[in-house]
Order: C-alpha cells, then sequence, then structure tokens
C-alpha cells in the first residue's frame, strides 16, 4: 500500500522512497485544485507523484504502474 509520509515523502508499493522539500509539496497541493498535476523524484527508477483537489492520490511506479496512496504515516 503507497502511504504519504508527513510532511513531504512517499512510499511506493515497491519500496522506493521520494523524499521533497515541504514548501515543494505544498505548492503542488495548490496548483492540483482543478487539475491534475504531477510531480518527479528525478532519480534512475523515477517515480512519479501525482496530486489532484489537494492531495497527493497516486504514484506512477515504473515497474508496479500505478499506486494509489492509501495512507499516511
Amino acid at each position: 500500500m503507497a502511504i504519504e509520509i508527513f510532511p513531504s515523502s512517499f512510499r511506493c508499493d515497491c519500496g522506493h522512497e521520494s523524499d521533497f522539500f515541504e514548501d515543494t509539496v505544498n505548492n503542488m497541493e495548490k496548483m492540483s485544485k482543478k487539475k491534475r498535476v504531477r510531480l518527479g523524484d528525478g532519480e534512475d527508477n523515477q517515480h512519479t507523484i501525482v496530486f489532484y483537489k489537494s492531495e497527493a492520490i497516486e504514484i506512477v511506479c515504473p515497474t508496479l504502474g500505478i499506486c494509489a496512496i492509501t495512507d499516511s504515516e
């Protein structure tokens, strides 16, 4: 189960953890009020966090595909 780790990290079902600055996540949440926006972690095994309606909703994993964010830690 993909989870959001407060305040600005995310863990995919495959175990990959993406860490961002708090301001970056806050800005993405603001930008996503009316449309989907994506934030990539820029690593070799790039995971992309999808935000919609001011919250992170899923992680796009190169191995598993789309993993819904179902919990927070």
